[in-house]
């Protein structure tokens, strides 16, 4: 039996890991993907330029993800903002310039990639207390523990379990034996999960022309298949790329037909030289781990950081963490290490109660 079962391995699920970890408690992570990070997702292009098709960007009212940052020995830097940028409203007129100064606030980014998190958590938290390919479908609690299930009906029981997965994927995914509480399955169910829907591209490039032009490489266009359009390029400025999001329309499209309308959208902000790209990537984030088939629109952050996920289940056998039941910055990478801090605090109120 195990001490304490994760279910998820995102930043939370992964975070709460290491808080554990310090405390010396020992616990099993189970991932029903093939792979760590759940939002965090960088790819590296064909000149290694890392490229986030997930969690990005984050301020510096992100206190508590600086300190784990600074914790874990990664650096972060600036998102490069000056120069000229662009703002577009309708395509068959030019797009208004504006200069944006060098003192201007600025969004910071993860030096190396997102992913960096990612690869030091698993580092400390140890690769034998992970399990990969592990979809859990099954939740009962027992006497004196809780006994979960996973796809290929393999068993496994643990003092306590916690949860940390997108709230609105449980309802499709998870059997749980009692039910819970009726009220708190309707607040799951009608709890947005961040990024549900969303597209993210990344263009990469030899060089950044667009630097050279004196252009900032931000674009806002109300027009076109990308809506919001970043410089992209690495920290040490060696690896170059443009990156964004697009319209909700993307999902309609082929991979093929929406690389092509970006770069038609590129040439039209910034030359000729926007059509000679290394490679291009997009993901849309609707694969069932975070968008059930029956997915249903709620307004953003609707229910995040909601009363119920402050509370333990299950005879306090049972918790919940992960970015959306974040009583702050619900949704962001802030809110999944507040959450992580947050239920780790529980469990060892718990522990001390009980001894």
């Amino acid at each position: 039996m195990e001490n304490i079962i994760i279910i998820g391995a995102g930043l939370s699920g992964l975070s709460t890991a290491y808080n554990l970890k310090k405390e010396n408690i020992t616990f099993k992570v189970f991932e029903a993907q093939n792979r760590l990070g759940g939002r965090i997702e960088t790819i590296y292009g064909k000149n290694n330029t890392p490229m986030e098709m997930g969690a990005t960007w984050f301020g510096k009212d992100h206190k508590h993800l600086i300190h784990f940052l600074e914790e874990l020995n990664i650096g972060y830097f600036e998102q490069k903002t000056e120069g000229v940028a662009l703002f577009e409203t309708m395509s068959f007129e030019p797009p208004q310039k504006y200069f944006v100064p060098t003192n201007s606030p600025s969004s910071y980014r993860i030096k190396g990639g997102t992913n960096q998190i990612i690869k030091t958590l698993k580092e400390k938290i140890g690769a034998d207390n992970i399990v990969l390919n592990a979809e859990i479908i099954q939740i009962e609690e027992q006497k004196d523990c809780i006994k979960i299930t996973d796809s290929k009906q393999n068993n496994y029981y643990c003092k306590k379990l916690i949860i940390a997965i997108p709230p609105k994927t449980i309802k499709n995914t998870l059997k749980f034996i009692p039910e819970i509480p009726a009220k708190v399955n309707e607040i799951i169910q009608k709890t947005q999960t961040w990024m549900s829907g969303s597209t993210k591209f990344s263009v990469e490039y030899e060089t950044p022309f667009w630097i050279k032009n004196g252009f900032s490489g931000s674009v806002y266009s109300q027009s076109g298949l990308a809506t919001e359009i970043y410089d992209h390029s690495n920290f040490e400025e060696t690896r170059y790329a443009l990156k964004g999001f697009l319209n909700s329309s993307a999902q309609h499209f082929t991979m093929k037909e929406r690389k092509d309308k970006v770069i038609s959208q590129l040439k039209s902000y910034f030359g000729e030289e926007s059509t000679q790209f290394l490679s291009y990537h997009d993901k849309i984030w609707n694969n069932k781990y975070i968008q059930s088939d029956k997915d249903t629109f709620l307004a953003p952050h609707n229910n995040n950081g909601h009363s119920a996920y402050e509370n333990s289940y299950m005879h306090n056998k049972l918790f919940f963490t992960g970015t959306e039941t974040s009583s702050i910055f619900g949704g962001y990478m802030e809110g999944a290490i507040f959450a992580a801090n947050t239920v780790v605090k529980k469990i060892l109120n718990s522990i001390i109660i009980k001894h």
